[in-house]
């Protein structure tokens, strides 16, 4: 109906309101689900890790645990060998076999006699006393093993095992093998780890540690601090969570893990217990990056494909809901339209005008019946059709005139009414005058022998707001008067209302 503007219904605000209050709810739930899905990810992720970091810990302290065990069953062995050939002088003895250099992967043997006196170098002697081997060969029972040292002799870390010997026809010693760490550092490695799992060998009492495979190749061997180092760059949130990990070692607990973060990085870390060796641990630490990198990424797909899932249908529910709310439009439309010149029905104008004189106390308006002038005679003389021509021609002119500032309706038959928004009554006035001279052209018919001298006419009664009535009732009183007084008054004309 031209540019004529048409205020939303409650209905359709109501609908409005509806799809913004259902879209929200929506990403509420799909941002929930994510969230969920992300815990639930990063919660298998990191169960993940600490099961393969327990697995790979475990295998490491196994083969470990047995490669010790087969070393403590040769040195055993070898002390039972050379009790049974009953042996009286352990320095002559201790001559011949350290000459002969029967040894297989050691780096020394020796003995200790009854007396504690100690058949060994020089720099072995020097050893026993500042390591204190003396009392770690009397715990032998078997068999016993010192703590990991570093060697005068070699100059790289050493641990020495200790047998129950006799000799001398049933006096007690000791033999004794020193083996480089070595040994057990080749113990630790596997082709199974990935390059960025560090091992070492760790002491309970003092925190040292030896280590025995990592990334940095050149700090295999090298012996450090574990608390000083790892509590140095540990983030502050962890550091209870270490203390208790630590403690669990302390108090002789045979295995625990931990997982901690250094940076941007999460490790997880975990200890199990060497047999053999008293105090010491085989402790494994692996990246959560380099242990989980599939499932990581499997995660960053998934993500990917929710987003992109979830965008895929916001799209889709706003082109559903345009598409319905169009179609909407379209039925409103045929319910706010009258159908025959497509101008505002009644019901719609009413709300529409309605809404406006509400909200515009300030603004002047005015509000116009028009009534066509004889238009029975038209439908009789000519026929509906024309009569209909004659509807469709005169709303057109209405719409040409007042149509960028108006609510135009038809209410009923031949009769019209307008709200003018933001017109005073010379303005409107005018506009009127223009309207009379428009309707001329309006014609039952193409056929001009047929229509003759015709002349379309029409009567108008006008009220304007807020002077003659605030509001929408009470001004088409007003404009109803004055239109039956133009009537009375012989019609083709218009009037303003007069107090």
């Amino acid at each position: 109906m031209g540019k004529e503007k048409y205020i939303d219904s409650p209905k359709e605000i109501s609908g409005k309101v509806s799809f913004i209050r259902m879209l929200i709810i929506y990403i509420i739930i799909c941002g929930a689900g994510v969230a969920v899905l992300l815990i639930s990810f990063n919660g298998l992720i990191k169960n993940q890790d600490r099961m393969l970091t327990e697995d790979i810990c475990s295998l490491v302290t196994e083969k470990m645990n047995s490669s010790i065990s087969y070393m403590t069953g040769s040195v055993e062995n070898m002390a039972a060998g050379l009790s049974a050939q009953g042996h009286d002088d352990l320095r002559e003895l201790y001559g011949i076999l350290s000459q002969d250099n029967i040894g297989s992967g050691y780096v020394s043997m020796g003995f200790i006699d009854d007396e504690d006196n100690i058949y060994a170098s020089g720099t072995e002697l020097n050893e026993f006393e500042k390591w204190g081997l003396l009392d770690v060969a009397k715990l032998a029972d078997p068999v016993s093993i010192s703590p990991p040292y570093r060697s005068g002799k070699t100059g790289q870390p050493v641990f020495t095992m200790f047998a129950n010997y006799t000799y001398g026809g049933g006096k007690h010693g000791y033999l004794f093998l020193t083996y480089p760490l070595k040994e057990i550092q080749n113990m630790a490695y596997t082709e199974s780890l990935t390059d960025d799992a560090e091992i070492w060998l760790m002491e309970a009492a003092s925190d040292n540690i030896i280590q025995c495979a990592g990334s940095n190749k050149y700090s295999i061997g090298s012996w450090n601090n574990a608390l000083l180092e790892i509590r140095k760059n540990i983030d502050s949130g962890y550091q209870d969570d270490y203390s208790e990990w630590k403690s669990k070692m302390d108090s002789g607990i045979s295995t625990a893990n931990i997982t901690y973060k250094i940076g941007s990085e999460t490790y997880t870390q975990v200890y199990s217990k060497i047999n053999f060796m008293y105090g010491w641990y085989v402790v494994v630490r692996i990246p959560s990056s380099s242990l989980s990198s599939a499932i990581q990424q499997f995660r960053v797909s998934v993500l990917l494909f929710l987003i992109i899932y979830f965008m895929a249908t916001v799209i889709m529910f706003a082109v559903f809901h345009k598409r319905e709310t169009e179609e909407k439009k379209v039925l409103a439309n045929l319910s706010v339209h009258d159908p025959l010149t497509s101008a505002l029905n009644r019901r719609a104008f009413d709300f529409t005008a309605e809404q406006y004189v509400e909200k515009s106390s300030k603004n002047e308006a005015a509000l116009l019946f028009i009534d066509v002038d004889f238009f029975k005679q038209v439908n009789d003389k000519f026929g509906h059709e024309a009569g209909d021509r004659i509807l469709v021609g005169f709303s057109a002119a209405l719409k040409e005139i007042f149509g960028e500032s108006s609510y135009i309706s038809r209410y009923g038959g031949d009769e019209f009414v307008l709200l003018v928004r933001n017109g005073d009554k010379d303005k409107v006035s005018g506009m009127i005058e223009l309207l009379r001279e428009k309707a001329k052209s309006v014609k039952p018919c193409d056929n001009a022998e047929e229509y003759g001298d015709f002349t379309l006419t029409f009567s108008c009664g006008a009220a304007m707001f807020p002077n003659d009535a605030d509001d929408l009732k009470g001004l088409e009183s007003c404009a109803d008067d004055a239109l039956y007084t133009v009537k009375k008054n012989g019609r083709n004309g218009y009037g303003w209302y007069r107090k």
